[in-house]
């Protein structure tokens, strides 16, 4: 190994990554469906009472709504994973394949950085708001907002076997 290659981490490590976040990605889409199952049982329930009885359910639409935040939360790792969100590659394509991938990590860094920031803040606020009760259901704040910290944390993992693809610790499609 010359001194410009970077040391590759043991390959137990990088694929205990990817089998991890393989994992994370198969769980999380079935939590979001069953999550936005959950969101349609509700709705309907909703309109149901409120048409059928004249006796709206109170809870329904807060509970949707805690429903979504969830599912928006947990989809975004998932998202992460396929390359869903949304990335403007019009310089990365032009730059040459080295460059290219510095830009890469560079981002990557950056992201993580926001992703750390939020997983902290997220924290800070799940735990002050810990003592507020939602409106009609008889939950915690901090239930509805613990969902941020747990996003970063699985965008943070999604974000290192990335990095990893990049450098190629991790086999795989590079994505830049």
């Amino acid at each position: 190994m010359s001194a410009m290659t970077p040391k590759r981490p043991k390959q137990g490590v990088a694929a205990a990554l990817k089998r991890l976040t393989a994992s994370a990605d198969w769980l999380l889409c079935k939590v979001c469906i069953a999550l936005f199952m959950a969101i349609l049982v509700t709705m309907v329930l909703q309109i149901f009472f409120r048409y059928v009885f004249s006796a709206p359910l109170t809870w329904t639409e807060e509970l949707a709504r805690y429903l979504y935040i969830w599912a928006c939360w947990l989809g975004a790792p998932v998202a992460m994973r396929r390359g869903n969100h949304v990335v403007i590659t019009v310089l990365s394509e032009r730059l040459p394949r080295r460059l290219a991938q510095v830009a890469t990590l560079a981002t990557q860094a950056i992201a993580l950085f926001f992703l750390l920031e939020l997983a902290y803040q997220g924290t800070q606020l799940t735990i002050r708001s810990h003592t507020v009760i939602a409106i009609t259901l008889p939950i915690p704040w901090s239930m509805i907002y613990v969902a941020a910290p747990l996003s970063a944390l699985l965008m943070i993992l999604e974000t290192a076997e990335a990095v990893g693809r990049t450098v190629g610790w991790v086999k795989g499609e590079v994505q830049s």
